[in-house]
């Protein structure tokens, strides 16, 4: 295509006889004001030099004419003025001729030349070898100008085609200027000619300025337009024509105000054209403008050495080929300024278009500047085959380029963009604050912004939504490059801020680039991003943010969500400096990626420092992706969110190969393995460190392939990790119901290559849906003082973690692993060990310990059943080192306690002989025995079985009591004057017991001692005359509350228990007393009480485990009070109770079944009580008494810990003495207390205090 025609058009000026030699024959002298009528020739005022001419008609006047001027006024060195009022005029000359002439043909005197079209409604058609419809032509220094007043409506209509035929003329040819105002309305339609025309030459300075109101419209039909053949300037083809078209060669200003609304057609027709010299171009447009036609434009400015300013206020819409809505250029080698305010909606092209439109387009020469504001939408159509379809197109050879826009742009076509600014020399700012920027087609680019200079700049800040479709006919991404915002210089620097909004590219390239070094530039510029908005890339090799340079420093600040998804090379952010250039990334936003070498952040340099900060969750593709991807002198990766790939790699350094020192600081969750080459590592982990290899080896999008996990730190000298969060193995998902493991159908491959099994141990093989194994290598020195969690979170059995030195697990390669506190959970199961066992294990190369001790080893017990151990036990931690001394004798200790069934686990260093230092192991067993000869230990149990068989125990038996414990002396209701025909006494009593007991079982293995409370209560009434004249019954309800705590203790444990033991029962009872003579003989006592217990076992260090229980007690007693010597009665007692207990099964939190505590069985007491009754002065009564007591006890007694039964806690025969005082208060009140002792084998013992009142009335 080739670019417009110069429109350069030069009319000489000559005098009236030289331009209408025949005119002046056939036309009317007639230098009147006032003329009227109907006219077939043309009339004229030529008066004599120095003379104004002035011609002028009345409304309603009517010319129709075929020579020469129909009103023409000419002069020399005078004011030539033609002024119409609404006039009809139709001229159709043979020769070429205007409607309207105003002329001046003096070239030394100034004179003013004028067309005035006022009033009324004026219409001039041009036919026949006509020119213009109004023309003012002047060879003097004087002014030039056509006005069309306010209210006036001026109709041209000029269908004349050859090389002149516009609406309205002005040639200002003597240097004057040249001025159009239309304020009226009507129309002005030409074919192959201008609208309106002011011209002046290239020695003038004179203004030129055209003011159009906007009730005028110009219909331009540039269909049949050629050039002048006389003017060398031009080229061939159609001639360049506009509704508005002005022409200073020389230093005059040109200024355009426009209202109007043109319709152009064609090629090469224009809505407004300006042509200026070395002076000042201003045009405001605030009309619509509508061109249809290749090389179409609504506004076209060209300079050749003077600014240029345009503002347009009114919609621009070209629809043909290559067509512009603004089109602003400089000649070369000129250095004008240009700039382009656009505030309403241009549209332009069409989608059949081969060559692409710009929305707004702009070239400055030389040194000069180049600025492009606006607000108004731009719309550029084209298709997959269409090339420059730009929205705003700037550029610049030394000056400066600046596009400050906030209107919506949307682009078609193959290399499209919304904004393309480019300095050859100069710098560059493009600055967006509009809502939408959208490009289609290959090659498209939202904001592309460069510097053709080694140190210039670049810099880009926009928001909004801004899509790259890039669609060459393949579907969406089949276009190739696509960029959002793109920024690159040779040297400068580079500044891009994405402040808000949403990024969306589908094809190569990158949502966010920016490049210091392009195009074999230096790079040593600084480019800097910062990103708030959502990025989203598409298509292949593209990111959300890429970034180059050579030695220059990079700065990279991501606040919004970042997604990539094409297949391969789609990093999140990619920032590579091919010198040493110093990087900083902060990283405030999501990322996401999905292909193949497609990491989350990819950050190089060579030789120079690397530093990533990460504040928000990385997920990285498949393949040779990465979390983070580092390279560089020095490499510094803080994490304090979370880390994760498709790859499982979560974090690579040395990545291209350029090593030095690399420290790794994790506050928040990494998921995968971490890996370097050669640099120095010093990873610092204070978040959550989840080491494990389960990968997509598809690209499917999922997870298939589960393989040891070997974070491999490479070969650095003093390479070293820091655990102060938690450094966890992850399991495997696994499915299946009711406990059973089975894999997970997303692991497709299960690759347990390479791993180690510590000992040679099967079980700890890596297989599908249990045991994983994690390898930590390359490492010097490895500082635990945080969490080591092997246990993945669930029941799998087996893991192992080698943490070492070298670079093959299981050969020791002069690592340490420092114990400086912290904690190793690990899952076992607790059974008997040695070639059973099966537990989670740690490999070390060497330990030793730090100030904060020993790590303490968690052990979760997974479906052990308890057991005494055989052999060296359970073994839990290898080290490697052959020298006996590298395996320090604090460096573990068992954190909480390790228990199963009734046995409590412990850990020790080495075998049982004092073997094996470099293993510790779990055994179920006792200190050995002292020298001179140890021998192993007993079994070690735990206190808490203990507390469970005294709550049994209390629980049972808690109610138990006897007549006198109960009721005190009952025979002073004998003494408290009542009727014993009539009466029946009732009372209320009180007890209140408290008890201290102790026990060892049969074996020795446990100890109790507890504390007991009961108060009981109760009502009855008394009647006698029951089964003899003398004797009484008594019937009485009752119920009671008690409490009892057990410290429980188990031989070589120094781990205590608690049982406690609270209950509540209800009863009723009956007594019958013989009463002889002397208040003596039989007695009877019956009572059942049924009892509700809530129980609780606090074991040390572990969780308190709860339960509920139920019971119930029936007794018999009886007794026969005898006198003897001196008022003392002895009284022989039996007694019979049966007792029935029974508790809910439970599971303890470490997986132990406590079962089988039901018990029911005899309890029997035989015994004699000896008293004496003495009497006061006052009556009152008091009772002294001793009480001797056999019990014995055959109720069950047994508890089962997962199945092993464990009992004998208490002897069956406990012997008591009992003292204690019965006391007649009289006024209806008695009272009772006693002390009692009893003791039996195993070190039973039990001291109890009794007191009771009762009231009668």
């Amino acid at each position: 295509m080739g670019r417009p025609a110069r429109c350069v058009r030069t009319r000489i000026a000559l005098g009236a006889a030289a331009l209408f030699p025949s005119a002046l024959q056939a036309q009317t002298s007639m230098c009147s004001t006032s003329i009227s009528g109907t006219f077939s020739v043309g009339v004229f005022c030529q008066p004599a030099a120095g003379t104004p001419s002035n011609i002028g008609t009345l409304t309603g006047t009517t010319f129709n004419t075929t020579t020469g001027a129909s009103i023409r006024a000419t002069t020399s060195a005078a004011n030539a003025t033609a002024t119409v009022a609404g006039t009809t005029i139709t001229n159709q000359p043979a020769a070429a001729a205007n409607g309207v002439t105003a002329q001046v043909t003096g070239t030394v005197t100034a004179g003013n030349a004028a067309a005035n079209i006022d009033g009324g409604t004026t219409s001039i058609t041009m036919q026949g070898a006509g020119l213009d419809g109004i023309g003012v032509i002047n060879l003097s220094p004087g002014s030039s100008t056509i006005t069309v007043t306010s209210g006036t409506t001026l109709n041209v209509t000029n269908r004349v085609t050859g090389n002149e035929h516009d609406g309205l003329d002005i040639t200002a040819n003597g240097g004057g200027s040249a001025t159009i105002v239309h304020q009226g309305s009507g129309t002005i339609s030409t074919v192959g000619g201008h609208g309106m025309n002011l011209k002046t030459t290239a020695t003038s300075a004179g203004a030129v300025s055209a003011t159009v109101g906007s009730g005028v419209t110009f219909l331009i039909d540039n269909t049949t337009a050629i050039e002048d053949p006389s003017d060398p300037g031009l080229e061939a083809g159609p001639a360049n024509h506009a509704g508005i078209r002005a022409y200073s060669p020389g230093s005059g200003t040109i200024t355009i105000d426009s209202n109007a609304t043109v319709r152009a057609t064609a090629t090469n027709a224009f809505g407004i054209m300006t042509d200026a010299g070395t002076g000042t171009t201003r045009i405001r447009n605030g009309g619509a403008i509508t061109t249809d036609g290749l090389n179409g434009f609504g506004i076209r400015s060209s300079t050749q050495g003077g600014d240029v300013a345009v503002v347009n206020e009114g919609a621009i819409l070209a629809t043909g080929q290559a067509g512009h809505g603004i089109y602003v250029t400089s000649g070369l080698n000129t250095s004008g300024s240009l700039s382009v305010d656009n505030r309403a909606p241009i549209t332009v092209g069409a989608t059949g278009n081969a060559e692409g439109s710009r929305g707004i387009y702009m070239i400055a020469r030389a040194g000069g500047t180049a600025t492009v504001t606006g607000t108004g939408d731009i719309t550029v159509y084209g298709n997959p085959a269409t090339v420059r379809a730009f929205g705003i197109t700037v550029g610049a050879e030394a000056g400066a380029v600046t596009v400050d826009y906030s209107g919506n742009i949307t682009t078609y076509g193959d290399g499209s963009a919304a904004i393309r600014a480019h300095s050859v020399s100069g710098n560059t700012q493009v600055t967006y604050t509009g809502a939408r920027l959208e490009t289609f087609n290959g090659n498209a680019n939202g904001i592309y912004a460069t510097t053709g200079a080694a140190t210039n700049t670049v810099g880009i800040t926009a928001q909004g939504t801004i899509i790259t479709h890039s669609d060459n006919g393949g579907g969406e991404g089949s276009g190739g490059g696509s960029f959002g915002l793109q920024g690159t210089s040779l040297g400068g620097d580079v500044d891009i801020n994405f402040v808000s909004g949403s990024i969306d590219v589908n094809g190569s390239g990158a949502a966010i680039v920016a490049g210091s070094g392009y195009n074999g530039g230096t790079g040593l510029g600084k480019v800097t991003v910062q990103n708030a908005g959502t990025l989203t890339a598409r298509g292949n090799a593209q990111r959300g943010i890429a970034t180059l340079s050579g030695a220059g420093a990079q700065t990279i600040i991501n606040r919004g969500a970042i997604q990539t998804l094409g297949a391969i090379d789609a990093q999140g952010i990619l920032a590579r400096g091919s010198g040493a250039a110093a990087m900083s990334v902060v990283n405030e936003g999501a990322i996401s990626t999905v292909g193949n070498n497609a990491s989350g952040l990819e950050i190089t340099s060579v030789g120079g420092a690397v530093d990533v900060q990460n504040l928000q969750p990385v997920r990285a593709g498949w393949g040779t992706s990465a979390g983070i991807a580092t390279a560089g002198l020095t490499q510094a990766v803080r994490n304090a969110s979370s880390i994760e790939a498709l790859s499982d790699q979560a974090v690579r350094a040395d990545s291209n190969g350029s090593a030095g020192s690399f420290r790794l600081d994790n506050a928040g969750t990494m998921t995968g393995v971490v890996s370097a080459a050669t640099s120095d590592v010093a990873l610092g982990n204070s978040g959550t460190w989840n080491l494990r290899s389960f990968a997509d080896s598809t690209g499917s999008g999922s997870r298939d392939s589960w393989n040891v996990a070997i974070a491999n730190l490479g070969t650095g000298l003093n390479n070293t990790v820091d655990n102060t969060g938690t450094l966890a193995l992850a399991a495997q998902p696994v499915s299946g119901a009711g406990g059973t493991r089975q894999p997970a159908d997303a692991i497709v491959t299960f690759n347990p290559a390479g791993a180690y099994l510590p000992l040679g141990q099967t079980a700890n093989t890596p297989v599908a849906g249990g045991a994983v194994q994690g390898q930590i290598l390359g490492v010097r020195t490895f500082t635990n003082s945080g969490t080591i969690d092997l246990t993945g979170g669930g029941a799998a059995v087996g893991n192992v973690l080698v943490i070492g030195g070298g670079q093959t697990a299981g050969q020791y390669g002069g690592g340490l692993y420092v114990s400086n506190g912290g904690t190793l959970k690990l899952n076992a199961v607790l059974n008997e060990g040695g070639p059973a066992s099966r537990a989670d294990m740690l490999v070390a190369d060497a330990t030793a310990t730090g100030a904060g001790g020993a790590t303490r080893l968690r052990v979760n017990n997974v479906g052990g059943q308890g057991a005494l151990t055989v052999a060296n036990g359970i073994p839990l931690v290898e080290i490697l080192s052959p020298v006996a001394t590298d395996s320090a004798p604090g460096a573990f200790a068992l954190d909480g306690r390790a228990v199963a069934g009734a046995y409590e686990y412990r850990l020790f260093q080495g075998a049982p002989d004092g073997s094996a230092g470099n293993v510790w192991y779990l055994r179920s067993e006792q200190d050995p025995n002292p020298t001179p000869t140890p021998t192993p230990g007993g079994a070690l149990y735990r206190p808490e079985v203990a507390a469970y068989l005294a709550n049994q125990r209390l629980a049972g038996q808690m109610f138990v009591h006897s007549l006198h414990d109960r009721l005190g002396e009952p025979q002073y209701v004998e003494g408290q004057d009542f009727d014993h025909e009539n009466d029946k006494p009732r009372s209320g009593w009180l007890r209140a017991v408290g008890k201290w007991e102790g026990s060892r079982s049969s074996n020795g293995v446990f100890k109790t001692s507890t504390d007991a409370f009961l108060l009981q209560g109760g009502a009855e009434m008394a009647k006698w005359k029951v089964f003899g004249e003398a004797a009484r019954a008594h019937l009485g309800l009752m119920g009671s509350y008690g409490n009892a705590w057990t410290d429980a203790q188990a031989q070589g444990n120094a781990f205590r228990a608690k049982g406690k033991v609270e209950g509540w029962s209800v009863g009723a009872y009956g007594t019958w007393y013989q009463n002889d003579e002397h208040k003596l003989g039989a007695y009877v006592d019956t009572w059942f009480q049924y009892g509700w217990f809530t129980n609780r076992v606090e074991g040390d260090l572990l969780p308190v485990v709860r339960y509920h229980a139920q019971g119930f007690a029936v007794s018999a007693e009886g007794g026969y009070a005898m006198p003897l010597r001196n008022d003392w009665v002895i009284e022989p007692q039996g007694q019979l109770i049966y007792v029935g207990y029974s508790e809910d099964d439970i599971t303890e939190p470490n997986g132990t079944r406590v079962s089988g505590a039901d018990s029911h069985g005899w309890i029997t007491r035989l015994g004699a009580r000896l008293h004496r009754t003495y009497v006061r002065d006052d009556a009152r009564k008091w009772q002294p008494y001793l009480t001797l007591n056999w019990w014995h006890t055959s109720v069950g007694s047994n508890v089962s810990f997962n199945q092993l039964p464990v009992g004998s806690m208490y002897p069956d025969n406990r012997y008591e003495v009992k003292i204690g005082v019965n006391v007649d208060l009289r006024k209806r009140w008695t009272g009772w207390t006693n002390v009692s002792g009893a003791w039996g084998a195993q070190s039973f013992y039990q001291y109890v205090v009794r007191a009771g009142v009762k009231y009668t009335w």
